[in-house]
């Protein structure tokens, strides 16, 4: 699997606070069968955090060495999860994309707004869109998703909606987007060690529900092919925070 969402990065956002709480996320997810992982923290201009005063590439590089040293052979790349806002498609130099890509991770749920114009506008300015979370989305209906789907946007479901016992207002949407295949990523948007386990358990329900290409895609393919996993191995991306 290849976990395109997280919030393990320490000290930058809600996710992991210290170098120990990121290495053991790591850790977990490889151990559950993850292979790479994006680090994508909050990039936002409705919330702030209390953030430390290290570099993030000089935290990716400790991270880095940490794996190694302990004989873990997962991939990072960082990125960030970008809050849309007014000036989004204003300030392209702002933008950071997941890895060296043109895709970027948007989180459309803090307000209400017209993601068709967005995504359109980006797309003229070369970036690929991927939608966090669309099932959050509560202003859009069912058919904006499809006319989204259409448009050309890329859906990242987070993992804990596919569950089979989640039976919330998301987790219901999340699976009329299973059940009409309309997902492309499927990555665990974690925050804390506990959530790491939703990538296996979410896998496992998905191939049985819709067997191996589909989940093969979901969870591997589209990633490595945002990544560009065949054509590199450990890159670091670009973030801000």
């Amino acid at each position: 699997m290849i976990d395109l969402h997280t919030h393990i990065l320490y000290g930058i956002d809600d996710g992991a606070k210290t170098f120990d709480e990121s290495f053991s996320m790591l850790k977990k997810a490889y151990e559950l069968g993850v292979e790479a992982v994006c680090l994508t923290p909050h990039q936002s201009t409705y919330r702030t955090f209390k953030q430390d005063d290290i570099p993030v590439h000089i935290k990716v590089n400790k991270l880095i060495d940490k794996l190694r040293d302990s004989n873990i052979n997962l991939e990072l790349f960082v990125g960030a999860e970008i809050d849309e806002h007014d000036e989004l498609t204003q300030q392209l130099e702002h933008l950071h994309p997941l890895g060296n890509s043109k895709y970027v991770l948007i989180d459309f749920t803090m307000r209400e707004t017209d993601v068709s114009e967005v995504i359109y506008t980006l797309r003229q300015m070369g970036y690929h869109t991927i939608v966090a979370h669309p099932e959050r989305m509560r202003y859009l209906s069912f058919n904006d998703l499809v006319s989204l789907k259409e448009e050309g946007a890329i859906f990242q479901v987070s993992a804990e909606h596919l569950l089979p016992y989640r039976i919330t207002k998301s987790s219901r949407l999340a699976k009329r987007l299973l059940k009409h295949h309309l997902i492309d990523i499927v990555a665990s948007d974690c925050h804390e060690i506990e959530d790491l386990d939703v990538m296996k358990k979410s896998y496992d329900y998905i191939y049985k529900k819709v067997g191996h290409e589909l989940t093969q895609k979901w969870y591997v393919d589209n990633p490595k092919k945002i990544l560009g996993i065949h054509e590199r191995n450990k890159v670091h991306g670009r973030h801000a925070t």
